[in-house]
């Protein structure tokens, strides 16, 4: 049983920064995937973002934006896949991280080289991609097929929507809502 996902007014394609080569096809070939959303009618707006291999948990994290953006976005992802009764490990993962040196442990996030979230005109989380249903996983290249098929239809059936285009590696303005699926963009506050 499969319930249909709305089509996204902004996706966002998340990639691992500095990916090995061997990562590096996949990366590449969502950023093809994500240009030729770019003249989609229905989607509004295109974000790109950077992250890591892993991703601490820390309280320094609200001192640093882009951390604090992918914290946001991680919770909000945790949030989506429990109200919607899908997974997101083994491509999320939450983890303990020890030191046998220092005998110190540490929360991390380790986080999947290319992963898609795609939000409706009321920035509301509508899905994530690398997950899994009870039948099956739904990696980021099987979504860029549903928007595709999504937008051909879209414009098929006479689709006619006013359209922003924007690219960026961080939203414009707005609050944070942490571990709710309506994610607003964030804004850095000056001291």
């Amino acid at each position: 049983m499969s319930n249909p996902t709305p089509t996204p007014a902004t996706v966002e394609l998340w990639i691992r920064s500095f990916a090995p080569t061997s990562a590096g096809p996949t990366q590449e070939r969502a950023l093809e995937r994500l240009e030729a959303l770019e003249s989609s009618d229905p989607i509004e707006s295109i974000e790109i973002g950077v992250w890591g291999k892993e991703v601490e948990q820390t309280a320094h994290t609200a001192h640093i934006p882009q951390l604090q953006r992918i914290e946001t976005r991680l919770e909000a992802f945790e949030q989506w896949a429990a109200d919607t009764g899908r997974q997101l490990e083994p491509f999320f993962r939450n983890v303990r991280v020890e030191s046998t040196i220092t005998g110190t442990s540490r929360d991390v996030w380790r986080l999947p080289t290319v992963a898609l979230a795609e939000f409706d005109a009321d920035d509301e989380l509508v899905h994530v991609a690398p997950c899994r249903t009870d039948e099956r996983t739904i990696d980021v290249f099987d979504r860029f097929d549903a928007l595709v098929a999504e937008t051909e239809q879209a414009l098929t059936t006479g689709g006619d929507r006013r359209r922003d285009e924007v690219m960026t590696d961080r939203p414009s303005g707005g609050a944070t809502g942490y571990g709710q699926r309506r994610v607003e963009p964030f804004s850095p506050s000056s001291d």
